[in-house]
């Protein structure tokens, strides 16, 4: 069973070459989402308008490359596909390139093409236009659909795609015959995952690869410092940031899924929010945090029901900060 990394991997900028650079280093490809810009560049991002990521009111489609690429995502450029594949060609990994515009098809399948990829399969929700590329094409195509088919439809699914890409929440024994050919998203619990890999599914995607490989190997619970750590520290809005003595506070932006944040605490200091633990962090919401220091480098620990615990210091977040 392959690992794909949705949108690369949560620890970093969704879409972004970062992303899907460190996603690579363990998971076996990775997943993403193709725009067209108003001159015809394939670049990747999920939305067609930057503003969750950005803050900029800006819709891709309607906006030349060359102000596109002026724009970056907490740091990051957004990449274009063909800078991804690439990437992807040179690891010799899978990917799945998700088509949101029905209109962007065949120029995405022609770029795959150039790169002469033969792992790869393109996806949409559009399935007639996919069934079209099929046909003129023969290009590999996977049908994304959220609900759980009759039987007889997944039959046809079956017989017109590669590749079936349904939520994971509406998999049901039916699958049986079809696990070899289907692609379950998105998948972040590692019981799950245990599960698919017994039935021999093909892939699954999942927004932390390295947690669902460790899984599905038997390893012990990890504590993921280092990568949730920079998750978190991307989340802070540097410009709300403020410094007082002893005192920090700031907004910090959830970009990438909803979180269940069940533990937060702190010792050798105090923490405030402003939410009442246990929450859900929703995508785009802002959470206040305050930090009070009463020893030299408090020790914070958020345990958040995704990914388990993350611990760090108040002298992690000042070194991001500067």
């Amino acid at each position: 069973m392959l690992i794909l990394g949705h949108r690369g991997c949560a620890y970093y900028p969704e879409n972004t070459m970062k992303a899907f650079e460190e996603a690579l280093k363990i998971a076996d490809g990775i997943e993403l989402d193709v725009q067209k810009t108003a001159d015809g560049v394939l670049v990747i991002s999920h939305d067609e308008n930057l503003k969750r990521l950005t803050g900029i009111d800006i819709n891709i489609r309607r906006t030349n490359f060359e102000n596109i690429k002026k724009i970056n995502i907490q740091g990051e450029k957004i990449p274009t596909l063909s800078e991804v594949l690439d990437l992807v060609r040179s690891k010799n990994k899978f990917i799945d390139i998700e088509v949101k515009n029905p209109d962007d098809f065949i120029d995405t399948y022609k770029m795959v093409k150039n790169f002469s990829l033969e792992d790869y399969v393109i996806s949409s929700f559009w399935h007639k236009g996919l069934y079209a590329l099929k046909l003129k094409e023969n290009a590999k195509i996977g049908l994304l659909y959220v609900h759980e088919p009759r039987s007889e439809e997944l039959e046809k699914y079956f017989q017109i795609a590669d590749f079936l890409k349904p939520n994971y929440n509406y998999v049901t024994d039916d699958y049986r015959t079809y696990f070899k050919a289907t692609i379950p998203w998105t998948v972040n619990d590692v019981e799950k995952a245990k599960y698919f890999k017994e039935w021999d599914t093909f892939a699954l995607i999942t927004d932390f690869p390295d947690k669902i490989l460790e899984g599905i190997k038997g390893g012990k619970d990890m504590v993921f410092n280092s990568p949730y750590l920079s998750y978190f520290l991307q989340m802070i809005d540097k410009d709300t940031v403020k410094k007082e003595n002893n005192l920090i506070s700031f907004e910090a932006v959830n970009y990438i899924i909803p979180l269940h944040i069940d533990e937060l605490s702190i010792e050798g200091g105090n923490i405030k929010i402003n939410k009442e633990i246990p929450f859900v962090w929703n995508i785009g919401e802002r959470v206040n945090f305050e930090i009070e220091a009463k020893e030299e480098n408090p020790k914070i620990k958020i345990r958040v029901r995704e990914v388990g615990e993350l611990t760090f210091t108040l002298k992690d977040i000042r070194n991001f900060l500067i």
